[in-house]
């Protein structure tokens, strides 16, 4: 299977950032897209422009998740939603903070999954794809943020083996940092999200992952492409990160 063979797509998080960027790649690919995410008015306004089909949802709202999502045949799955709640720390989150980021990036994962999956396996014909990333392949100080992401590598790892046989395919693609609204959505405080983010590199931008997205579900029908790590060429993990003008 290639990308041409695929007919329907459905991307979480697709109000902003990598899903936002991923819903319209798509689209001009000419593939149906329903974007699923929890701001209505800014999948409307992406309707408009790129033809998506909005579905307003919160994926933490299971019932709602498998109603929404019955009898929806769906070629492509991109799990892109997700959340750092918490990512200062176990000792300083709340209660409500590790369910946020635990129930978004990991729980509603599997219940996508296995209101989708079925169908695939059924046609023969699918390509779950799974934005992880590189704090779930290596260790940083947030081990609720880190952690979450570890258990969508793991689950990519176990769920290429279950599929097996089925004709359907299983990507991660792991971004190191991108410029999208997960720092600012982290941290009620805005001046500790512009500290985060401010790091003096240049970082990726949600449309090289989508780039990347599209060449995963592109190649031929022999090809799975199983993991892909994607850094801003300044970043990398150990030592100091020194910005161009702090060098010698």
């Amino acid at each position: 299977m290639a990308l041409s063979d695929y007919r329907t797509a459905l991307v979480t998080g697709a109000s902003s950032g990598i899903g936002r960027a991923t819903a319209r790649a798509l689209a001009e690919r000419g593939l149906t897209v329903h974007a699923a995410a929890r701001r209505e008015e800014r999948l409307n306004e992406l309707a408009k422009t790129s033809g998506i089909v909005p579905l307003a949802l919160d994926l933490r709202d299971t019932e709602a998740l498998y109603d929404r999502l019955a009898g929806l045949e769906v070629d492509v799955l991109v799990n892109n939603a997700g959340t750092g709640r918490g990512f200062g720390g176990v000792c300083t989150a709340t209660a409500q903070d590790i369910d946020t980021t635990l129930g978004t990036n990991v729980v509603a994962v599997y219940h996508l999954l296995r209101a989708l999956l079925p169908g695939m396996v059924e046609r023969r014909r699918g390509h779950v794809v799974n934005i992880g990333s590189t704090a779930g392949l290596y260790p940083i100080t947030s081990a609720i943020y880190g952690g979450s992401k570890g258990a969508v590598h793991m689950l990519g790892s176990n769920l290429r083996l279950e599929l097996r046989g089925s004709g359907v395919r299983v990507t991660e693609v792991c971004p190191g940092r991108v410029k999208t609204e997960i720092f600012d959505a982290a941290f009620d405080d805005p001046a500790v999200a512009a500290k985060v983010k401010d790091t003096g590199i240049e970082d990726l931008l949600p449309e090289d992952i989508a780039e990347a997205i599209l060449y995963a579900l592109d190649v031929p029908w022999r090809v799975n492409v199983s993991t892909l790590e994607i850094v801003p060429n300044e970043q990398s993990y150990g030592g100091m990160h020194l910005a161009p003008a702090e060098r010698g």
